[in-house]
């Protein structure tokens, strides 16, 4: 099936809308929450990332009425009806656009194949959500009709394509390829009292890992020739690392959609405000005079020494991994720079220079696919040895390598003041009352 579907009776669940001003992953908005199921709502701008349908949220318009039309309107109990603006007393979200109300076609016509989210209400009640990924499109006609199916007399249409994301409860999440942030979400819970279902969904990943693709759209960083372009190169990155590390159970986020080209303080509050592992930004770099130069080779900056600081036993890790691979190095140790994504990010922070786009001897690999592959490959395998996950499966820390020592390796980056025997000590205390607790 290209698609997830799952009902809620309203005995047994409560809903809430949220306005994701802090640009979260619906993971962390789970996780912030507490909520067992979510999907995205109501479209938004791409660039502002300004709401451009009605929302009220806890009784107040965070986007005012424009035009009348059916959504969803939830009571501060959590009970989710189907109605205009004018029934909104604490959550609304108007439908974009409503195709079913009180079993009357709409007329919206035909949608296309594509990525879609929906929710559907029955005469009972019980609240219908379904998620459609972009990654394995379908057309609205199949989606609406799977709807039908389920006794819906009301269906509504939200934003999809790749904002069609969430998870409908254990095994029954939707992340598409190109992780684009959200700005309204439907949010589920379980009524107090109602019976907790009996398998959960696993823990999620401890680390989280924020790769920004430099520049964006209209970047005209690229080879003399015209063949290469970095923004295109750097998002082939992301995607490309983010899968090897998603693979190994490690949560990643990105800086920006495949269309945005945020500021870099922007880029550095997206890490912050999630609070990364650690921020690792991917681009390719230039030298001369705007035509073919002869630097070449790989090198990565950090905003400064010491050696010792985890930022740059990160970038050591990473070099490492580039030299095993066989990619040719500009420098073996990490250079210094007060880039403004290294300087503001909270986490260790590392910016990768794959190779030099004014070089005739880089740019040939650096559009080649099998060579990115080989760098995604080694960038993932870097970040796994510093975070101490298995390259093999993810889950268990490396051969000779204990918990202790990760935890405490996790607070001596987090407080740099700090000596290795306070580190040590603090973070065995953790541990032993980690061991200790139920």
């Amino acid at each position: 099936m290209s698609y997830i579907i799952q009902e809620f009776p309203q005995d047994k669940y409560r809903f809430r809308l949220y306005d994701n001003v802090k640009r979260l992953t619906w993971q962390q908005i789970q996780a912030e929450t507490g909520c067992c199921a979510l999907l995205n709502l109501a479209y938004f701008h791409l660039t502002t990332y300004a709401h451009q349908a009605a929302l009220m949220i806890a009784g107040k318009w965070v986007h005012p009425v424009t035009w009348h039309e059916y959504g969803i309107c939830i009571d501060q109990s959590g009970t989710l009806t189907v109605g205009t603006e004018k029934e909104a007393v604490y959550d609304y979200a108007i439908g974009c656009p409503p195709v079913v109300i009180n079993n009357v076609d709409k007329g919206k016509g035909e949608g296309g194949r594509n990525g879609w989210t929906y929710t559907g209400v029955k005469p009972d009640g019980t609240v219908v959500a379904l998620l459609c990924s972009k990654d394995t499109p379908e057309y609205t006609a199949t989606l609406e009709a799977a709807l039908r199916a389920r006794g819906c007399t009301h269906i509504l249409r939200w934003d999809g394509s790749w904002s069609s994301q969430g998870a409908l409860g254990p095994g029954k999440a939707v992340t598409p390829s190109q992780r684009r942030i959200c700005r309204s979400w439907l949010l589920i819970y379980e009524r107090a009292g109602a019976e907790t279902p009996e398998d959960k969904e696993e823990n999620m990943s401890k680390y989280t890992v924020c790769l920004d693709p430099g520049h964006g759209p209209g970047t005209v960083n690229g080879s003399p020739d015209g063949s290469y372009q970095e923004h295109e190169f750097a998002w082939d990155m992301y995607e490309r690392v983010s899968k090897l590390l998603e693979a190994r159970g490690v949560h990643t986020i990105c800086t920006r959609t495949e269309d945005t080209k945020p500021s870099l303080t922007e880029r550095a509050g997206v890490a912050n405000r999630a609070g990364a592992t650690c921020f690792v930004s991917l681009h390719s770099n230039a030298a001369g005079n705007g035509g073919w130069y002869d630097a070449d080779g790989l090198e990565i900056y950090t905003s400064a020494g010491p050696e010792t600081a985890e930022r740059n036993v990160l970038a050591a890790e990473l070099l490492k991994a580039f030299g095993a691979a066989g990619v040719a190095l500009r420098a073996s140790t990490a250079k210094h720079e007060m880039y403004t994504v290294l300087a503001e990010t909270d986490m260790p922070a590392v910016l990768i220079e794959y190779g030099f786009h004014t070089s005739k001897t880089d740019v040939p690999l650096l559009l080649s696919g099998d060579y990115r592959d080989k760098l995604a490959t080694a960038t993932a395998d870097g970040v796994c040895k510093w975070l101490g996950v298995s390259w093999a499966d993810g889950n268990e820390p490396p051969a000779g390598e204990t918990d202790r020592a990760i935890v405490q390796r996790r607070f001596n980056f987090a407080d740099e003041t700090m000596d290795y025997l306070e580190a040590y000590q603090y973070a065995d205390a953790l541990l032993r009352r980690l061991a200790t607790a139920d």
